[in-house]
């Protein structure tokens, strides 16, 4: 699901210029979803991913006169989110060491317009389960990009991994995503 760059802008301009409790209210309905997938992808539990991703937006809040500064809040967002559950990772097992290969990010496809009606149940399964089959980190990094909408950039700098290495994974991510609906191939018209 992407989301509208300049709806969070506007979100952000009025947390960090009036502390807009609904506009703060309506940033936190409509990320929670996606921060909370992406901490559980590393805390494996869903009242610590509650948890970090409610701590993740008390600090938006803490921090809403700097709002201004930040310019892709949502891609900070995923940042913090990501750093707070290595911290929680960290603090329940100092012992064992972690690689973005450990953790799975799962996402569910949603469909949020009236012709995405049209796309039986099972086409929805196939596609989650060729997601799923996916290498580890290749996965999550195609879905932060082809489902969550953050740039190449934006997914590097969130997983710390060069730019290079995310245009690769999505170009892979995409070829054996193609290979596995042969069903849903597409031509290009002409």
């Amino acid at each position: 699901m992407t989301t509208d760059f300049a709806y969070i802008k506007t979100i952000q301009q009025r947390i960090a210029n009036n502390n807009d409790m609904k506009a703060y209210e309506a940033l936190y309905k409509l990320l929670f979803p996606s921060l909370f997938r992406f901490s559980f992808s590393f805390v494996k539990s869903h009242e610590a991913a509650e948890e970090i991703v409610s701590d993740t937006f008390i600090k938006v809040w803490q921090q809403a006169a700097q709002l201004n500064h930040i310019h892709n809040l949502k891609a900070y967002l995923f940042t913090l989110t990501k750093n707070l559950s290595i911290n929680y990772v960290t603090r329940c097992d100092k012992h064992i060491l972690y690689t973005i290969d450990d953790f799975t990010y799962d996402h569910s496809i949603t469909w949020q317009h009236p012709e995405d009606i049209f796309i039986s149940g099972e086409a929805i399964r196939k596609i989650n389960q060729a997601i799923h089959s996916l290498p580890s980190q290749c996965r999550i990094i195609f879905q932060l990009v082809k489902l969550e909408g953050l740039t190449y950039q934006e997914a590097a700098d969130v997983l710390g991994l060069s730019l290079p290495t995310v245009r690769n994974q999505v170009t892979i991510g995409m070829k054996k995503l193609l290979q596995s609906l042969p069903a849903f191939q597409f031509t290009v018209p002409v």
